[in-house]
C-alpha cells in the first residue's frame, strides 16, 4: 500500500495514459472549458477517461458547468483519507488527494464518479452504496479496455480494484450476474477475512451513520448514468431517490449491457478471479489458446509479465 511516487503526471504523459486505456474521444483533454475547470493534466485525463462509461454524463456536464463541483484540483482533502474531496476552504470545490498526485489518471475516475454526485453532507449509508456501486463499474469497464491498469501495484490501484472485486463478487448462488443485493450470497471476499465479509455490495457498511427518516433525493445526473446501465427505454425509479426502492431496482435492472460478459470476463481474469486454470477446464485447450479462445490474452498476459 505505497502510493505512485514522483511528480504529477504532465501533458504529455497524460495524453499517453489515454492512449493505453484505448480512450474513445482522447481529443475532449483539449477541451478548454474542461481545461479550465481541470487544469491539471493527470486530473483532466482522469475525467476524459470516464468517457464510454456508464459515468460519461458527469463528463459531459462537468464540462460545461452544470454540477455542484466547479473545479477540481490536487491538494489535501479536509477528510485525508479520502481520494476526492473536498478542501477545507472550500465546500463547492473538490481535490485530488496529493497524496495520489502520480497515480495513474485511469485510477481516478472511480473516485471522480463518486465525488461528483456525492452530496457531500449528512453521509447516508444508501447514498454511498449506490455510488460506490456507479464508481466500481466505471473501474470494472476500464479494466475490461485495459487489464494493465489493474497491475500497476500502487496503493490507489489496490484500493480501487478490491472496491471493484466486491462488486464482481456480489451476486446471488449460482448466478453469473452482478446483484448489488444477494442477500444469501457468497459475500463480496469469499475466503477473505471474516471480519470483511458482506452477503453483498449492499451491505457493505460504507457508513455508521443510521438512514436518514426522510430518504434523500437523488440528482438528475445520477439518473442519466442510471440510464447508461439498465436496458434502454428501463423507466428510473420515480421518485428518484436514495431509499431501499433503487438498490432493488438496481439488482433487477442491471443486466450485462453495461459489461457484457466477454467483458466480464476479461476484467475477472485480470481481477483474479478466473484464472488460466479456469479456462483450460472450462475448454479442454492448453492456457494459451484457452486465453486467445476466450479473447483475454492481455488480461492473462499481465500475470505472465510479472513472473
Amino acid at each position: 500500500m505505497v502510493p505512485a511516487a514522483g511528480a504529477a503526471f504532465d501533458v504529455e504523459q497524460a495524453r499517453a495514459a489515454l492512449g493505453e486505456i484505448a480512450c474513445p474521444t482522447p481529443a475532449r483533454f483539449e477541451d478548454t472549458e474542461l481545461a479550465a475547470r481541470a487544469p491539471e493534466p493527470a486530473v483532466r485525463a482522469g475525467f476524459v477517461a470516464l468517457a464510454g462509461t456508464i459515468a460519461e454524463p458527469l463528463l459531459d456536464a462537468f464540462a460545461a458547468g452544470r454540477t455542484p463541483v466547479g473545479n477540481v484540483g490536487i491538494g489535501r482533502p479536509a477528510s485525508p483519507g479520502r481520494v476526492v474531496g473536498p478542501p477545507a476552504d472550500d465546500p463547492a470545490a473538490r481535490v485530488v488527494n496529493e497524496r495520489y498526485r502520480a497515480e495513474n489518471p485511469a485510477l481516478l475516475a472511480l473516485s471522480l464518479t463518486h465525488d461528483l454526485l456525492w452530496r457531500a453532507q449528512d453521509p447516508d449509508q444508501i447514498e454511498e452504496a449506490t455510488l460506490h456501486a456507479l464508481g466500481a463499474m466505471v473501474h470494472l469497464q476500464l479494466v475490461a479496455r485495459a487489464p494493465a491498469i489493474a497491475h500497476l501495484g500502487t496503493e490507489l490501484a489496490r484500493r480501487q480494484n478490491s472496491l471493484a472485486l466486491t462488486l464482481l463478487d456480489s451476486r446471488l448462488p449460482g448466478h453469473a450476474d452482478i446483484s448489488v443485493i444477494a442477500t444469501d450470497g457468497t459475500g463480496t471476499i469469499p475466503g477473505g477475512a471474516p471480519e470483511m465479509q458482506t452477503a453483498d455490495f449492499w451491505s457493505i457498511p460504507f457508513v455508521g451513520a443510521k438512514p436518514p427518516p426522510t430518504p434523500p433525493a437523488a440528482p438528475v445526473l445520477l439518473g442519466r448514468c442510471l440510464e447508461r446501465i439498465v436496458a434502454p427505454g428501463t423507466p428510473l425509479p420515480h421518485p428518484l431517490r436514495y431509499d431501499a426502492h433503487l438498490g432493488s431496482w438496481l439488482s433487477e435492472h442491471l443486466g450485462r449491457g453495461w459489461l457484457p460478459v466477454e467483458e466480464q470476463l476479461r476484467a475477472a481474469v485480470a481481477l483474479g478471479v478466473v484464472d488460466e486454470n479456469d479456462l483450460t477446464s472450462a475448454s479442454g485447450l492448453e492456457p494459451r489458446a484457452a486465453a486467445r479462445a476466450f479473447a483475454v490474452e492481455g488480461a492473462v498476459a499481465c500475470f505472465r509479465s510479472r513472473t
